[in-house]
């Protein structure tokens, strides 16, 4: 897999935790978290294409519906998932 070394920081804690993630073609593009509703909602942090986008879309439904608005609590929440801006 391929996480761009810029983007550690917006997805990890100083001793390796990771919140949630988003991968395309083996690479880690960002996050997903849930929204005040409890529904599925990415968090990109680099452009991926229509195509893979449609796809993660395809996949943000089915989680969303295999979660059926139960919250998922996370231990750490990454910068990212709190929308922290990229820098």
């Amino acid at each position: 897999f391929y996480l761009d070394p810029a983007h550690t920081p917006y997805l990890f804690d100083s001793v390796g935790n990771a919140g949630t993630t988003v991968w395309v073609n083996g690479r880690i593009v960002g996050c997903w978290v849930q929204d005040d509703k409890e529904r599925v909602q990415l968090v990109l942090i680099e452009d991926v294409s229509s195509t893979a986008r449609a796809l993660l879309d395809v996949e943000v439904a089915r989680l969303d519906d295999f979660l059926g608005g139960e919250h998922i609590s996370n231990v750490f929440t990454s910068p990212q998932m709190k929308r922290q801006p990229l820098r």
